[in-house]
């Protein structure tokens, strides 16, 4: 938080008696009663005119149509912004398909939960209706890519954000997660039609990315090295939202060896994501501590994404959280003992 707006509450906020020399009030009326023993509104002119004038209860204000669905969606919240994306995560709203539409569709609601709604809706619908329903809020692929390099560059000119209007951006950020509920279900048209402009953005980059000597250097070039090399990071994304783990892996690799630290942190966890998918905990295993080597520290991710399930199961896995400074964890991962109804 800025230091003006505290300035400027604490000098809203400031009491009468705080200043000058007054003394702070007594928690009396200057008779000596006691100020909970008073009736409540009993000096007050306008208090007894409205009391006069309706002496019944006021009417409740109408309620907020909120679909209920935004509960299930708020309690899917992972650091409170948007979990990763993995099978069966949202089981729970499967059965609320108009529910997410009307979220998903509607831009009046919380940009976060319409994401979470058109992630959810690849588990409450698939082909044709699903389709449907995600088509509208794809852009094309080039004003996506416009966009996501606008909200990457906020640094660069103070009035990024006046030049290109929030809601497109929110929009571009939409349209991408619609992409990967398509390529969720088994539709990948909409994001290859993306990875294939994005990998013609890196095609001539590819020196500048891999290189472990550029980076940030507070200049224009330094932005763009970090720019690309997201885009490439988010290629083998892509590819990984739809199973298509050889290019994915092929990607995320070639960043890990050729860059150290920050820059790779993300791209051997999802290294260890695949390997665990595909049922190489070892492997995954290798990766994961990697990541965490590497500046990855987000323990509340790994130990709720499902992709790690297998890894969970691990004691070496106890063993990086501990790394972490983390707080032993609840067996949420093992099976639970199952209820058995009393006999009567």
């Amino acid at each position: 938080m800025r230091l003006l707006p505290l300035l400027l509450l604490a000098a809203l906020s400031t009491p009468a008696w705080a200043g000058g020399g007054a003394t702070p009030p007594t928690g009396d009326d200057g008779q000596g009663t006691p100020a909970g023993e008073r009736a409540a509104g009993a000096d007050s002119p306008w208090y007894l005119e409205r009391l006069a004038a309706d002496p019944g209860p006021r009417p409740a204000l109408p309620a907020d149509d909120i679909p209920s669905v935004i509960a299930d969606l708020t309690a899917l919240l992972q650091d409170d912004g948007v979990p990763g994306f993995y099978d069966g995560q949202f089981a729970v709203t499967a059965d609320r398909f108009d529910e997410l539409v009307r979220v998903a569709q509607d831009p009046a609601f919380h940009h976060t939960m319409r994401i979470m709604a058109v992630m959810a809706l690849q588990e409450a619908a698939d082909g044709e209706q699903l389709a449907k329903v995600l088509d509208p809020l794809i852009l094309p692929p080039e004003t996506e890519y416009h966009l996501e390099w606008q909200d990457f560059r906020p640094w660069q000119a103070w009035n990024a954000l006046e030049e290109q209007p929030v809601r497109e951006i929110l929009d571009g950020d939409l349209s991408r997660y619609a992409r990967f509920a398509l390529a969720k279900d088994g539709q990948p048209e909409k994001i290859l039609e993306k990875i294939h402009l994005l990998e013609g953005m890196v095609s001539g980059h590819v020196d500048e990315i891999l290189n472990p000597a550029l980076g940030w250097d507070g200049g224009a070039r330094g932005i763009e090295v970090l720019w690309y090399r997201k885009v490439w990071f988010d290629i083998g994304y892509h590819y990984q939202q739809f199973d298509d783990y050889e290019n994915a892996t092929r990607y995320f690799r070639a960043l890990c060896d050729n860059l150290k630290g920050e820059d790779v942190r993300w791209a051997w966890y999802n290294l260890a994501c695949i390997a665990a998918l595909q049922g190489r905990v070892d492997e995954a295993l290798v990766s994961l501590r990697k990541a965490v080597d590497s500046g990855f520290a987000d323990v509340d991710w790994m130990d709720q994404d499902g992709d790690l399930a297998s890894v969970r199961a691990r004691p070496e896995y106890d063993e990086l959280r501990g790394q972490l400074g983390a707080a032993p964890r609840q067996a949420a991962d093992e099976p639970q003992d199952e209820l058995v109804a009393p006999s009567r």
